[in-house]
């Protein structure tokens, strides 16, 4: 917590990166050199295994030329001081529905931002789903470039309005 009441609850870092596709590519491939592993004397299950682990090396590869370039400007903008503050009041906000999209939207001090909420993107998205921290009346201090949401902090010991 910092000296003016603000508590970090979320900020662009190395947990922010899209782990989570990484993770599920890499297991795809793990199950293709499973299914070769087994079933080697079985063409059909060799064909199917060198596939899946054929794709899900393709997609890994495709995933880090594209995820790593962007994480990295994302991450050099924050961390030089480049990126833009919002502070106030979240006004507007409106949560994923249960069931359809998981667009979320709020402003602060007349700057819109908003997300899909359960995103693998390195930026914030309020997960976990509909039990985020953000919520109407808090007051928060935004730090943003672009679309992206590179740090969330809290106002604490203030009650939401």
């Amino acid at each position: 917590m910092s000296g003016d009441n603000y508590q970090t609850i979320y900020e662009l870092g190395f947990r922010s990166f899209p782990w989570p596709t990484i993770v599920r590519l890499l297991a795809f491939a793990a199950l293709g050199l499973l299914i070769i592993k087994l079933f080697k004397k079985k063409t059909f299950y060799v064909v199917v295994g060198v596939f899946v682990a054929s794709m899900s090396t393709l997609f890994l590869l495709i995933s880090l030329i594209v995820f790593i370039p962007g994480f990295v400007k994302l991450r050099r903008t924050y961390v030089s001081g480049k990126s833009m503050v919002a502070e106030g009041v979240v006004q507007s906000f409106h949560p994923a529905p249960v069931i359809g999209s998981a667009l979320e939207s709020f402003s602060v001090n007349g700057v819109s931002f908003w997300y899909y909420a359960g995103d693998d993107a390195p930026c914030f998205h309020n997960a976990p789903l509909h039990k985020g921290p953000i919520r109407e009346g808090l007051n928060v201090r935004i730090h943003y470039y672009g679309e992206c949401i590179q740090r969330v902090e809290l106002l604490q010991n203030a009650s939401p309005r």
